[in-house]
């Protein structure tokens, strides 16, 4: 197997391909950033940025392009093997249904940053980087964008159709009491305060 080969069977096309996680058959770093720049050469890999390629595909209009999207999701919130963030602002409130708004701002908390809030662009989106309140993980990443969201909104936010659709986001995802208290102490006291108030705490089993 060729290593364009290995890279398309583990990738496949418009998936980006982060330089430090590709491991072909004990070759150093320095030959596959070699190979990588031949591919790029050759036509046959894109480089999104430093450290970050992928490849296209080939169609009438030309090659496709990477989208900004699938970078930002493996770089900041899933690599594919650990969960490392978690979307909040209007990203989350689209995520279950709240909002149609398409954000000017991505908003996330990664365990990949290590600055308190810092802005960067992945190709012409603009992302806010939070440091993590604590490690996240597959576990604890659904009260995390929970406790988030209570610490974000204000009473004012909360109508019918918002409330029955964060109730259906507990009870889809399992979150219980004993989730919020373990968890609470990461968070401003607004969180748990906007959650007493709104009433949503009666539903939290």
């Amino acid at each position: 197997m060729t290593f364009y080969e290995y890279l398309l069977n583990n990738y496949g096309y418009n998936t980006p391909i982060m330089m430090n996680e590709i491991s072909y058959n004990n070759y150093s770093k320095s030959w596959i950033n070699k190979e990588l720049s031949y591919l790029c050469d050759s036509g046959k890999l894109n480089r999104y940025e430093k450290g970050i390629y992928y490849i296209p595909k080939m169609t009438i209009l030309g090659p496709t392009k990477l989208n900004p999207q699938k970078v930002i999701y493996k770089k900041y919130i899933n690599d594919g093997n650990e969960q490392n963030g978690y979307y909040s602002g209007i990203s989350f409130l689209n995520q279950i249904g709240i909002s149609t708004q398409v954000p000017n701002v991505i908003e996330i908390y990664t365990n990949n940053e290590m600055s308190k809030v810092r802005e960067v662009s992945v190709g012409e989106v603009k992302v806010i980087l939070r440091r993590a309140r604590t490690k996240i993980d597959k576990c604890n990443v659904k009260v995390l964008s929970f406790l988030e969201l209570m610490n974000t909104v204000s009473l004012s936010f909360f109508d019918d159709e918002k409330r029955n659709l964060i109730i259906e986001y507990i009870k889809d995802n399992g979150i219980t009491k004993k989730d919020i208290t373990t968890y609470a102490r990461f968070f401003p006291d607004k969180a748990i305060r906007t959650l007493v108030e709104s009433e949503i705490i009666y539903e939290v089993i």
